[in-house]
């Protein structure tokens, strides 16, 4: 079976349902990267999604016209899930994004815990969520998931809870002796999961009873303690094994 060749667009900038007009990135990519031409097939995806049968119908210097062949509507998830995180440094936050995105995660949060260790706050916000859009379009196009995952600011943990609609499942990575491994764990309803992955050092004592006075799911993964980006993909493996139907 042939490998099926993706881009991604922004339907924001479309007028019409029978060509898409890919931006420079995209169409450098499918041409001087991945050589194709006129009359080849390509897989557009619109993050929201849509996904569209093309082919390649011009070509001019970086510009690539695609002409719409088929439009597919994929079915939501049943489930819609949330990963609040705990703020890492260095590269280890961007790396975790593709893994996320391919699992379908449908938002990321970063949270500012009391024992986070990160410099993004010092950094420009709006630029790095741009990039880490981009780490998601790759992914989408990689895995073929045509929901491209929503980005937060990074937000306070205090703020996020709050915040919290009081009908969605909370499962909380914890270490404590009263965590519960997922499959013990009943939800409330079969819409939303939100998960909570802490920093490497833990929760706060004040953080982890916010939780429990809050009601949220307290799970863990064994005895081990886990690298932030390691225990945020085991939890979202677990509870799409656990819960989504």
């Amino acid at each position: 079976m042939p490998r099926t060749i993706r881009t991604f667009f922004d339907p924001i900038s479309q007028n019409t349902d029978d060509f898409i007009e890919l931006a420079r990135t995209e169409s450098h990519h499918l041409i001087r990267v991945l050589r194709l031409g006129i009359g080849d097939k390509v897989e557009a995806l619109d993050g929201n999604g849509l996904i569209y049968k093309t082919i390649i119908e011009e070509v001019n210097s970086n510009n690539v016209r695609l002409s719409v062949l088929d439009k597919k509507v994929s079915t939501k998830k049943p489930l819609f899930f949330q990963m609040c995180i705990s703020l890492i440094k260095g590269n280890r936050w961007e790396d975790m994004i593709r893994p996320l995105t391919e699992l379908g995660v449908n938002q990321i949060t970063p949270l500012e815990t009391d024992f986070s260790e990160s410099n993004l706050k010092n950094k420009n916000i709006d630029e790095r969520i741009l990039k880490w859009e981009k780490i998601a379009q790759d992914a989408c196009k990689q895995s073929g998931n045509p929901w491209i995952p929503k980005f937060d600011r990074p937000q306070k943990f205090s703020s996020v809870v709050t915040n919290l609609n009081d009908e969605d499942d909370v499962l909380f990575a914890s270490l404590s002796s009263f965590s519960r491994k997922c499959k013990d764990i009943q939800l409330k309803n079969t819409e939303k999961i939100t998960i909570f992955v802490g920093p490497e050092g833990g929760w706060s004592t004040k953080e982890e009873a916010t939780a429990k006075a809050k009601g949220f799911n307290f799970f863990t993964f064994g005895s081990n303690t886990l690298r932030v980006e390691t225990a945020a993909l085991s939890g979202l493996t677990v509870a799409r094994e656990n819960f989504l139907l």
